[in-house]
């Protein structure tokens, strides 16, 4: 895979450095990171001021509810680190591409860019249980951050604010169809049952607090490091997908992840119907539409190698199995 880096890019990371640091300033060398994916690039600068991350949102998003990735970049970080949690301090953004034409977010770089799960076999016992320790202390502070409203970080979201966790789902689910119908991916029976699944009414008994969810908690998004002379410790990377969701929604993201042992305080076991139901069907609705964000994918000269071979074998699988069996789910829900 070629990873050759254009000179657009090159110019952007010039104009910001010299943006925040003056025009002497500037980008000595900088390499991909092995953090970009679908929905963002990422680089590795360094400049005359330091080391950074810089992230870049791509123009093309699907499905729509991954949008405004920057946005929630930013506005992740300043709640975690309200929280006491630590992730990468926020330099410079611009969340609309208004200054260079491009939506970035640029964070101070640790002292190491490589995520636990890289590294984990190469540490000793202590460290490990020490990253442990620090990752139980993150996710109970996360699961403290609440708001009045259900779905996105920010009124202007895409999915926006609900005071009602049935208002959310409402409007999750059937921006999700809306994409759908802006590729033609369902055939007429197929939307039918998907749009009656979505408009089955929320049957719960208690009332849940909206918490704030990374939607991407894992050890691949976790790095151990530091800046300047502080101590090494974990810190929590990529809010692009974050939202406000019901805990138990939070529960199960983490249970799947398995993040550290599947912690019995976190991960309560669905008891009734009713909380399985809208959970699972939104999960394995974005699950399913995946494969269908693979195929779109234009430029991906540089994201992690198992994702190219999973685009190049998405875009010439023509089988519909994935979609089908979505559809299936929905029916019996």
């Amino acid at each position: 895979m070629e990873n050759i880096i254009s000179q657009n890019i090159h110019n952007l990371a010039n104009s910001i450095i010299k943006n925040i640091f003056g025009a002497r300033s500037g980008v000595r060398s900088f390499r991909w990171s092995d953090g970009g994916g679908l929905y963002n690039e990422v680089f590795c600068l360094d400049t005359t001021e330091g080391s950074f991350i810089l992230k870049i949102e791509r123009d093309v998003i699907f499905p729509s509810t991954r949008k405004m990735q920057i946005e929630n970049e930013v506005e992740g970080s300043r709640l975690l680190k309200q929280a006491g949690a630590a992730c990468p301090p926020v330099i410079a953004y611009d969340a609309a591409g208004k200054d260079f034409g491009a939506r970035y977010i640029l964070t101070e770089c640790l002292s190491s860019d490589w995520p636990v799960i890289a590294l984990m076999e190469q540490m000793d016992e202590a460290t490990k249980a020490e990253i442990k320790r620090q990752a139980i202390d993150i996710l109970i502070r996360i699961s403290n951050i609440t708001n009045t409203h259900f779905g996105s970080l920010s009124p202007s979201g895409q999915l926006g604010w609900h005071k009602t966790w049935s208002g959310c789902y409402s409007a999750w689910f059937n921006l999700l169809i809306d994409d759908c119908k802006s590729i033609g991916l369902f055939a007429d029976d197929e939307l039918s049952v998907v749009v009656a699944a979505a408009e089955k009414p929320l049957m719960y008994t208690d009332k849940p607090v909206p918490v704030f969810s990374t939607e991407d908690m894992g050890w691949h998004n976790m790095i151990w490091g530091h800046t300047g002379d502080n101590p090494d410790a974990l810190h929590i990377i990529d809010f692009g997908n974050a939202r406000y969701i019901p805990p138990y929604m939070n529960d199960y993201a983490i249970r799947n992840i398995d993040i550290i042992g599947r912690p019995p305080f976190l991960v309560p076991e669905f008891a009734d119907m009713d909380r399985g139901y809208n959970l699972l069907l939104l999960y394995s609705f974005e699950g399913m539409l995946w494969k269908e964000t693979e195929k779109l994918a234009g430029d991906y000269t540089h994201i992690r190698d198992w994702m190219a071979d999973n685009i190049n074998k998405s875009k010439n699988d023509a089988s519909r199995g994935h979609i089908t069996a979505f559809v299936e789910n929905c029916k019996v829900i």
